[in-house]
């Protein structure tokens, strides 16, 4: 049976009175009967022809093209509109600042170029000339915008001058400028270096408002600087018609050709540019931009602009407080200024107006993707849920669960999932048997490996047990050393490293202790064939020349390589130290190994032995030689292995080393040599902590002092 609900297949469930009921029966709009069912489906065939409903996917996609299109051609629009009126708003600034300035700039010309004036600075003492010049002065404030005027004469250096309020009539002779005041540099400057006219902004005393200084050189007919004349033109209106008094979207900032901010909405920057003569601490426009690019461009337009030398105008696209502008800039080469317009195309330009078509297209296409979304629910994706649920009832091991067929595609996929559920049930089946037959094996393989290791470790104990029964017992040290410790820590159990001790007359002894190649039971092998072999020397040359013992090891030792076909320079390393009876002489020789000695006042000697190990002799090579050491009261003798520096460890991973077991034993010199064995024991644990033991440790400690009488054997 199938439901109205995309004809889903339904599972047939055996009710308890044993009839047969069908799940998802109901849906939305209520049960409908099979002809109902079988109606739909005709109209619609197969699942394929109720997939053409996509199509209305493509509508999707259609609308979504035409809305981006729409989107970037606004864009475009925006952006051409933009630059447009960017460009003509920064012209027009241009205009009505360049046509304030350029009036001022001519009265000033004219000022200067007053015939008046000139004979009066040529004859300042004149009385009726200083009349007559200060009353054409007076006309000529009266002329300027802000109401002032100042006049040098330079053969006096008198400085006259008058406001807006002629607060200084009749008193327009202010000072006389010195070259030695730093406050008349100004004008010794432009005398100097000004040919015509100058354009200077000077702080005013008013925070935030700053003043363009229009200054003219007054010539003789003959060429010569007779003064200098010129107005003060306030820019406070300038910044309040031209920078504050802009559109909405529009920010305008004036500019000299280097950059420095002279006009700008916000007052902040102004005022510290009024207030600071530095021009490291003045703002600049490009303090005003956080990118570097942002600054090249803004720094090419305006460097190009200033090149030219003449009016024109530039276009950038920058980003200035986190918002894309359209920027245009406007040079005015006759004051070296620029007028730079930062516009925000989508407040200049409203397009509210296309708001409502947006809307509809975005609720349009909205109720298509909903519409699109139900269908696909109904026809597609609550069968297959379904066909899902009998999947993971599958997943769960319920093999007996079975969608039946339907004349469709999802009809054909029921009947591959029906043949899955076989194959899957059968191969289960198989895999679970060939799993408790595989498990049984490897059971019993790891019953076999168990108890060949119970067997190795057992091998390896019994090997440690003989191993350290050749080795001296803690009361024939105790008995020969008041004060002794032993370390013997092989790296695998048992090792190749090894100590004895042979006991010499009353109260003499020879000390010993090997390095042999190995680790293991390899090296354990050889510790026990090089203690048979030392025994042997031991018995035959006696004990007071160490040098002769190990010359005498080497055919022994090369005997065991030989028939071990050893290659290369592996052998045994040995030291041996000799007390003589009477305690009176120590004599020392060792094969690669060292003597170290801590003095009672915590000095340490190193006494190294030859730098070869006892191997085959090769040609040339000379005997190992005997060093004669002096007894002192407290010294503490120690002989150790290689495997205590050689262990990694520490913070780098690192060898221990010389010098940190030289600075450990030094700081131990006063504890029991027991303590110190323990302590150097928890040390290397320490120090080595995750990491393994890199070889065999072997280290024996020994005080002399007399010790009781003993007869003479290995210990």
């Amino acid at each position: 049976m199938y439901s109205n609900s995309g004809w889903l297949p339904q599972t047939a469930v055996s009710s308890p009175a044993g009839e047969t009921e069908h799940a998802g029966d109901n849906t939305c709009g209520g049960a409908l009967a099979p002809a109902t069912t079988a109606s739909l489906a005709a109209r619609l065939g197969g699942l394929r022809g109720r997939f053409l409903l996509l199509v209305l996917g493509v509508l999707v996609g259609v609308g979504t093209a035409v809305g981006l299109g729409s989107v970037y051609m606004t864009d475009r629009i925006v952006h051409g509109l933009g630059s447009g009126y960017a460009l003509q708003y920064a012209n027009q600034l241009h205009e009505r600042l360049l046509a304030g300035i350029q009036r001022e700039q001519v009265l000033t010309q004219k000022l200067v170029d007053s015939p008046l004036l000139k004979r009066w600075a040529d004859n300042e003492s004149d009385p009726e000339l200083t009349r007559q010049a200060l009353a054409e002065l007076d006309s000529y404030r009266t002329l300027f915008l802000d109401k002032n005027y100042f006049f040098v004469v330079d053969a006096s250096r008198n400085y006259y001058a008058n406001n807006a309020a002629n607060e200084f009539a009749g008193k327009e002779l202010r000072h006389r400028l010195n070259p030695a005041d730093k406050s008349s540099g100004w004008y010794f400057a432009t005398m100097k270096d000004v040919d015509n006219f100058e354009l200077r902004i000077d702080p005013s005393t008013e925070p935030g408002v700053a003043g363009l200084w229009i200054s003219a050189t007054l010539r003789s007919s003959d060429g010569r600087k007779l003064g200098l004349g010129g107005s003060r033109l306030g820019l406070s209106s300038f910044v309040e018609d031209i920078v504050r008094r802009t559109d909405p979207g529009v920010e305008t900032w004036l500019v000299d050709d280097a950059g420095l901010l002279l006009g700008h909405p916000d007052g902040a920057p102004m005022q510290a540019n009024t207030q600071n003569t530095d021009s490291a601490l003045r703002k600049s426009a490009f303090s005003l931009l956080h990118d570097a690019r942002q600054v090249e461009l803004l720094s090419e337009a305006l460097a190009q602009l200033a090149c030219e030398g003449k009016r024109g105008s530039a276009q950038r696209e920058l980003t200035v407080d986190g918002r894309p502008r359209l920027v245009a800039v406007s040079y005015l080469p006759e004051i070296h200024w620029a007028v730079i317009v930062l516009v925000d195309p989508a407040r200049v330009t409203q397009l509210a107006s296309s708001r409502p078509i947006l809307v509809l297209l975005a609720v349009s296409l909205l109720a298509i993707v909903l519409l699109i979304s139900c269908l696909l629910d109904r026809l597609v994706l609550a069968p297959l849920a379904r066909l899902a649920a009998h999947a993971r009832a599958v997943a769960d091991g319920r093999y007996d669960t079975v969608s039946p067929e339907r004349p469709d595609e999802i009809g054909q996929l029921a009947a591959s999932f029906n043949r899955m559920t076989t194959a899957v049930a059968d191969r289960t089946q198989n895999l679970e048997l060939t799993l408790a037959q595989r498990s049984q094996a490897l059971q019993q393989s790891n019953s076999l490996l168990e108890a060949a290791d119970r067997k190795i470790v057992d091998s390896i104990d019994y090997a440690r047990l003989i191993q350290s029964s050749l080795l001296p017992k803690p009361a024939e040290m105790a008995r020969l050393f008041a004060d002794c410790a032993v370390l013997w820590l092989p790296r695998d159990g048992v090792g190749g490293d090894f100590y004895a001790v042979y006991p010499d007359g009353a109260d003499g002894c020879l000390l010993a202790l090997g390095d042999c190649s190995g680790h293991g039971v390899a090296g354990a092998f050889m510790t026990m064939a090089t203690k048979t072999l030392l025994d042997r020397a031991v018995d035959a040359l006696g004990m007071d020349d160490p040098a002769a013992l190990l010359d005498e090891l080497r055919s022994g030792v090369a005997a065991l390589q030989h028939g071990g076909q050893a290659s290369g320079d592996g052998g045994l390393d040995l030291a041996l130290l000799h007390l003589a009876p009477g305690r009176k002489k120590l004599t020392f020789a060792a094969a690669r190994l060292a003597l170290w000695v801590v003095h009672a006042d915590g000095s340490l000697d190193v006494i190294k032995g030859d730098r070869r190990s006892i191997s085959h002799r090769r040609s040339g090579e000379r005997d190992f030689a005997n060093q004669h050491i002096d007894l002192g009261e407290g010294d503490r003798y120690y002989l150790f292995s290689d495997g205590i520096l050689d262990q990694n460890g520490g913070a780098r991973g690192i060898a221990l080393g010389r010098s940190r077991l030289a600075g450990v034993l030094r700081s131990w010199h006063t504890q029991p040599l027991a303590q110190q064995a323990a302590t150097l024991q928890q040390l290397l644990a320490d120090y080595r902590g995750n990491l393994p033991q890199r070889d065999d440790i072997a280290l024996v400690a020994v005080s002399l002092t007399r010790v009781p009488p003993a007869s003479r054997g290995s210990a």
